[in-house]
């Protein structure tokens, strides 16, 4: 068996470019023949992985494919493909963020959907995404499965945030003992909730004064929340999206995720692994992998009272976010980069036996 990874635009970056490479190297180490296949992007996705990416169109894709070439595809472009990875969903996001390019994108997702192949397996990366396909769609139930996102385990553990935290927190400018809630995202702050998180921030600064605040991701803020008083005032802080969070993370105390709408959200897991407390909503799909120990503190929808309550609740008591972080800390080795690729080979290999 060989596999085509395909994406049009391939970004390593990106959730998904990091993604394609987990399988890359998951399948090469069970001797699975693999290439990792776009139209865009190969250069640069070879010098910061070293994985190298052929240049390949959709056509050139689906010859392979009638050679006998298994084709994962990873853009919602090849509807007969064998495996279809959904990482972004249009239809369901504009639910909650009407606006016209998830209006344009809905109806792109809707018209694969109708020429998809029947004996394709749809993978979803949260059940939120799976539940939605199923009913947005009208996918039957066997043709869905959910596979969760991985995250970089050798980058992100809680003794890596160990080492991390104090040079993070004079980076900040910050004292050991000084509270810190954050956010932290590649961009897109619309969708992730920016400005619900500065909401939360003004009711948590008002009972809790010392409590700092912060916000990473894209280069700079929207003009919108620079010109918000904690912001000016020093009390939110910002660092632009980087390559390598992991110190921001190390200097938390509480990662709070407010996104109107994610359909799984990596840096929920990122900050599991790294032993900080999360405060977030069921319309993220990566609260699914919370442990048990979290059903109290997840919220049906982001709100910011709500959130801002539970957030000084965690930081008045050490005690309980040192539990929720040894309790998420433990559970999410099983989402790590080798389950990725493990179950990248299982849902191969089901579908290899489904067409025999």
């Amino acid at each position: 068996m060989t596999v085509v990874l395909y994406r049009p635009s391939l970004d390593a970056r990106s959730g998904a470019g990091q993604l394609l490479e987990m399988q890359w190297r998951g399948l090469h180490a069970a001797g699975i023949p693999a290439l990792i296949a776009c139209e865009r992007g190969a250069l640069k996705f070879w010098l910061r992985t070293g994985v190298r990416a052929r240049r390949r169109s959709v056509q050139e894709v689906e010859q392979l494919r009638a050679r006998g070439v298994r084709v994962v595809d990873h853009g919602l472009c090849l509807p007969n493909a064998e495996l279809v990875f959904v990482h972004n969903l249009a239809s369901e996001a504009q639910r909650h963020l009407p606006h016209a390019e998830s209006a344009s994108a809905a109806q792109r997702e809707r018209a694969f959907f109708r020429m998809v192949s029947t004996t394709a397996t749809i993978v979803a990366n949260s059940r939120l995404v799976a539940e939605a396909l199923r009913s947005d769609f009208g996918l039957p139930p066997e043709r869905v499965s959910v596979l969760y996102p991985g995250y970089r385990s050798q980058r992100y553990s809680p003794q890596r945030a160990a080492e991390l935290r104090d040079g993070a927190r004079r980076a900040l400018g910050l004292d050991a003992q000084v509270p810190l809630v954050g956010l932290v995202t590649s961009g897109d702050f619309v969708k992730r909730g920016l400005d619900l998180f500065l909401e939360t921030a003004v009711q948590i600064a008002s009972a809790r004064p010392a409590t700092r605040f912060l916000v990473v991701g894209s280069k700079e803020l929207p003009e919108s929340a620079r010109a918000h008083a904690l912001v000016r005032e020093g009390v939110v802080l910002h660092r632009p999206k980087s390559r390598y969070p992991e110190p921001w993370f190390a200097a938390l105390d509480v990662f709070l995720y407010p996104a109107r709408f994610e359909e799984y959200g990596m840096v929920v897991a990122e900050a599991q692994a790294m032993g900080v407390p999360v405060v977030t909503s069921r319309l993220v799909g990566a609260s699914e992998c919370l442990p048990e120990a979290y059903a109290p503190w997840l919220l049906d929808r982001p709100e910011p009272t709500t959130m801002a309550e539970r957030t000084l609740t965690l930081l008045a008591d050490p005690a309980l976010r040192a539990r929720l972080a040894a309790a998420a800390a433990a559970s999410v080795v099983a989402f790590d980069d080798r389950a990725y690729g493990e179950g990248t080979r299982t849902l191969l290999g089901a579908q290899n036996r489904r067409l025999k």
